[in-house]
């Protein structure tokens, strides 16, 4: 965890100075590096090492994966494509993991990861840069040429790109009359206001409700948790089960996403989940040694899986991309970022405590109690952010106040500092 901290903040540095791009090529090192120590790895030197660069690569590549998405895609696109890359695509990578790693040794498992790794330093070469870092930089003409190379030529996206500039170009006006140009006096000011520390609580009650729903403990222990509930037999298809309705799932969201509020698509998915949890742990309390009596509650797991990578973990992700302002996102990132790992590390650290005070059912019903306390909270203080570009959320959330244009001309204009 403390590595992954170290990443995220080198990441927030880094990113920064250099944008995003270059950002994600310097982090793609460390995790090449990494497989290739831990192939060779003979001595716990080299598996420290092994777990240093892999810390510091995940740590930086959580903010990235987030970061990147979000500036990158347009209002109608942009919930879609965070889903693909936070979602979509580590489920399909842990099923793949969880298989080779039951049929092949390790360390083969950690030649293959070699590959994707590489993919991520070359083709970063193929992008443009950000054009909403370029414009909180000031370089407004360099993120017109990238905008327009990102997007299509509409009165939509031209509308988007004004809005872009407009309120850059205020930010950056205000903060030269207010002699807060610099990078450490915008998080001084910023930790001394409201809307901050209503994020940061709200990334607490996210970070709750992604680590008590399994958000790391299943894609580390799956094996260990399926074996726990229905005994060593027939594991290898008990897995697999659970791992393809994880991967039918992120595909659905992908399609849900597109079509349903996020708010509506959120809170169904995430009573739906917790309903399923509670039916879960009530089968594993009243449990048999039938083999019917497993595959109902593999099928429960499967189904529980299937329904929170549908809604709550893309939906949940996708907000940490869109809900901080431009300028200090990455080092939004940091802050909540390291509430999140926190949150995760404990949910996996703990599990065995839990497991042994209470079984896998008290487990369940105690994640379930946490996942219904935190989507309370959030279903107080999330506003709907479908639709809506990323400065009329950042506008919203620093003065409570959807219409851009009255902020622009009033005394609220200075809060966007």
């Amino acid at each position: 965890m403390g590595i992954g901290i170290v990443g995220l903040g080198m990441a927030a540095v880094v990113s920064d100075k250099v944008g995003r791009r270059w950002s994600f090529i310097v982090f793609s090192v460390p995790s090449v590096a990494n497989y290739i120590v831990l192939y060779y790895a003979r001595s716990a030197v080299a598996f420290m090492l092994s777990r240093f660069l892999a810390g510091t690569a995940m740590g930086a590549m959580f903010a990235l994966k987030l970061c990147v998405p979000s500036e990158y895609a347009g209002p109608k696109t942009r919930a879609m494509f965070l889903n693909m890359i936070s979602t979509l695509a580590p489920s399909v990578g842990s099923c793949v993991a969880h298989a080779l790693g039951i049929v092949l040794h390790w360390r083969i498992v950690a030649l293959i990861g070699v590959i994707p790794a590489v993919v991520g330093i070359f083709l970063p070469y193929f992008w443009v840069e950000s054009p909403h870092w370029l414009a909180s930089k000031g370089r407004f003409d360099e993120c017109e040429d990238s905008f327009r190379k990102l997007h299509d030529t509409t009165a939509n996206t031209e509308a988007e790109l004004e809005l872009l500039l407009k309120v850059e170009r205020t930010k950056q006006q205000k903060a030269i009359e207010s002699d807060t140009m610099k990078t450490s006096e915008k998080i001084k000011i910023a930790c001394r206001k409201k809307y901050f520390w209503d994020l940061m609580l709200l990334s607490v009650f996210i970070s709750a409700f992604l680590a008590s729903a399994g958000k790391l403990a299943f894609s580390t222990l799956a094996v260990t948790i399926i074996s726990g509930m229905t005994g060593p037999e027939n594991i290898f298809i008990f897995t697999m089960v659970v791992d393809i309705c994880v991967i039918f799932g992120a595909i659905a969201s992908c399609i849900l996403i597109r079509k349903i509020s996020m708010r509506s698509m959120l809170f169904t998915t995430g009573s739906i989940g917790i309903i399923v949890l509670v039916s879960l742990s009530a089968c594993l309390y009243f449990k048999t040694d039938s083999v019917y009596f497993k595959w109902a509650n593999v099928g429960l797991l499967s189904l529980y899986f299937f329904i929170v990578k549908s809604g709550p973990y893309p939906i949940l992700e996708a907000l940490l991309g869109e809900i901080y302002p431009i300028e200090l996102k990455v080092y939004f990132f940091f802050f909540s970022g390291t509430i999140l790992m926190t949150a995760v590390t404990l949910s996996v650290f703990l599990l065995p405590l839990m497991v042994s005070l209470m079984g896998y059912h008290g487990m369940f019903l105690t994640n379930a109690g946490i996942m219904c306390l935190s989507l309370g909270y959030i279903w107080i203080r999330l506003p709907e952010t479908k639709g809506r570009t990323l400065q009329e959320i950042e506008i919203y959330f620093k003065t409570k106040n959807h219409k851009i244009e009255e902020v622009l001309t009033n005394e609220q204009m200075k809060n966007l500092i």
